[in-house]
């Protein structure tokens, strides 16, 4: 499920949410509020009382962005704070998720609002998905080939079943650095569960200030 996006401009009594929320929740990103900011509402069929919008931000380099619930009131800053998106399906339900393709999106896109890393993820269905630097020296390439024999059979595309609690979505993923065996639970309340296995850290490839298309594909570069 992709979902659209509406560019829209936020009223002064709105900037002002958005500027408490910020300072209050997401403080590395406040000095960016003085800057030029962008503002998208996301076309979400989940929430019915509140808006999600993608607050980005061009400079300073690295660009970044944070992705905040509005409602009659006040502002949630979601990125980096699952407990924030609780709330807000605590107040408003989110609908259908039941449904495997609506819960599985919602799980995407939960996942993807409240992320803790804030140079980026990358999700990979194989060992080989993993965008190494293109020059490698001996000890690098010894810990890639270690690496390959313990998880390289283990690290599969996303699946999906059905469980007890509602959805269960298994993935790996690339994060600064890191490689993560992620477990994504999706009740009928909304309550998104998130629960990381960090199998390594400090890999030999970009840590995400710079994303490019190669191959059709997003990956960090620098």
């Amino acid at each position: 499920m992709q979902l659209g996006r509406t560019t829209i401009t936020l009223t002064p009594a709105e900037l002002a949410l958005l500027r408490t929320a910020v300072e209050r929740d997401a403080a590395e990103f406040a000095p960016r509020l003085a800057s030029p900011l962008g503002f998208d509402r996301l076309d979400q069929p989940w929430f019915r009382k509140h808006r999600i919008l993608d607050v980005s931000s061009a400079v300073p380099f690295p660009a970044r962005r944070v992705h905040v619930a509005a409602f009659d009131g006040g502002m949630r800053v979601l990125t980096a704070h699952l407990e924030h998106l609780h709330q807000v399906a605590a107040h408003d339900p989110p609908l259908d998720l039941d449904d495997q393709t609506k819960a599985v999106a919602y799980a995407t896109y939960g996942n993807a609002w409240t992320r803790t890393y804030a140079l980026g993820e990358l999700k990979i269905g194989t060992f080989s998905d993993i965008p190494w630097f293109a020059s490698l020296d001996e000890t690098q390439q010894t810990q890639i080939d270690q690496l390959a024999r313990q998880f390289g059979d283990a690290v599969k595309p996303e699946q999906q079943q059905r469980g007890e609690d509602g959805w269960v979505i298994r993935a790996w993923w690339i994060a600064h650095r890191r490689l993560i065996e992620r477990e994504l639970v999706v009740p009928r309340d909304g309550q998104l569960r998130r629960t990381d296995v960090i199998h390594a850290e400090d890999l030999p490839l970009p840590p995400g200030n710079q994303w490019r298309f190669v191959n059709g594909r997003l990956i960090p570069v620098g």
